[in-house]
């Protein structure tokens, strides 16, 4: 006889999934049209519809052990075939949401990220910290004499020691919390035991992510009944380069300065100049096309939360006020260049060093989701290669 498993409802767990943009729970009836047209659902891995169990039953600690909850790429497709509308893709958001809650350090800065109401204090930290260097380089009321040079303003040297302790501190802080995600999902795993090791996912996992593979199969789907996702793969792609593109440009500037003692600024056909500046081009217009069809297709794609238009604004918002800058610094004028500078940094402040609490945390927690999923299928099909060559099996063939 099977040993009896005693479960216990957590309800104020579903009454937060609930507020943080789920649909009504109550809808889903499990007839698992879900499962059966998401591109990326597995037999092993049978989300939505598992998922809406659980969340129905208010099992929190499945869900907060679950990698569906970050394997699925949001394509929509659950939201579009469900005979109920009981929005399985919106239920997914909200627990992905809430899974960067409970996973992050220190938790109440995923609190404060999620909350319209501490927005101000947000902004206020970073600017703050870049108020009082100005005010001790003597910038708040007297603006560097000549042609508009950033470095005299506002010293990269002094930049770059506040952002890479701050952005180091965001790192630690948002590995761990991938950590603590990785061991939640190793025990509510009943083939952890035969588990391999991250390191056996790396390869395939990062390879989804830089040839976006998965955002592919999800515009791929299934059946003719639009989604108002089929732009999801190329816009995330170009944000992810265009992004990528902008960090490689920063890295390059650093070296430039120290290594080969090249000062800024560089002129606008410097190889790296024209890299940073196609990559905020880039990353722009993908942002436009989530702007335009996040209003446009409004809830028919799925709901679109605070955090969503947060990050996607702090996001647009940074790149635009470099272009700005960087006009108003070769239009030379001083007071608008230099004070629109000092907004950029505080963006970047805000995008960077909040990583892990923002939307923007999803590159820890899917990557982790991505590789432990990886590693977990290479796990599986060696447990059934051992399993084929036991003598028992043999003796049975």
């Amino acid at each position: 006889m099977p040993e009896a498993t005693w479960v216990e409802p957590d309800l104020e767990f579903k009454r937060e999934i609930l507020g943080l943009g789920a649909h009504d729970l109550t809808a889903c009836y499990q007839c698992g049209t879900c499962s059966a047209v998401c591109p990326l659902s597995t037999g092993d891995m049978p989300f939505p519809r598992r998922e809406m169990v659980w969340v129905q039953w208010g099992l929190k600690d499945k869900l907060l052990g679950d990698p569906a909850v970050w394997v699925c790429h949001q394509c929509s497709h659950c939201n579009v075939y469900c005979p109920r509308d009981a929005k399985p893709a919106d239920v997914m958001a909200a627990l992905r949401e809430y899974s960067i809650e409970h996973y992050a350090v220190p938790g109440f800065m995923a609190k404060a990220l999620n909350d319209p109401k501490y927005l101000p204090l947000l902004f206020a930290f970073p600017a703050a910290i870049l108020l009082v260097v100005l005010a001790t380089l003597g910038h708040l009321t007297s603006l560097p004499e000549g042609p508009v040079v950033f470095s005299k303003f506002m010293p990269i040297k002094l930049i770059e020691i506040i952002y890479t302790f701050c952005v180091g501190a965001a790192l630690i802080a948002g590995i761990t919390g991938a950590v603590r995600y990785w061991n939640a999902m190793r025990r509510s795993d009943a083939l952890a035991a035969n588990g391999a090791g991250p390191a056996s996912g790396l390869l395939p996992a990062l390879f989804d992510i830089f040839r976006h593979s998965r955002f592919r199969t999800c515009e791929d789907g299934v059946g003719t009944r639009p989604t108002y996702k089929s732009h999801l793969h190329k816009t995330h792609l170009a944000i992810f380069y265009g992004f990528i593109g902008l960090l490689i440009t920063t890295a390059s500037v650093g070296i430039g300065i120290y290594v080969f003692d090249y000062p800024t600024p560089w002129p606008l056909w410097h190889t790296v100049k024209i890299l940073g500046n196609v990559s905020g081009v880039v990353l722009l217009a993908a942002c436009a096309v989530f702007f335009y069809r996040r209003t446009q297709d409004g809830k028919k794609a799925g709901k679109s939360t605070y955090t969503d238009w947060l990050f996607l604004g702090v996001l647009s918002l940074t790149a635009l006020t470099g272009f700005f800058s960087e006009i108003l610094r070769l239009a030379g004028i001083p007071a608008l260049a230099y004070w629109t500078y000092f907004v950029h940094l505080v963006f970047v402040f805000f995008l960077l060093v909040y990583v892990p609490y923002s939307k923007f945390g999803h590159v820890f927690y899917r990557f982790v989701a991505m590789l432990y999923a990886a590693a977990r299928a290479k796990s599986a099909h060696g447990a059934r290669g051992v399993e084929i060559s036991t003598p028992a099996t043999a003796a049975s063939h």
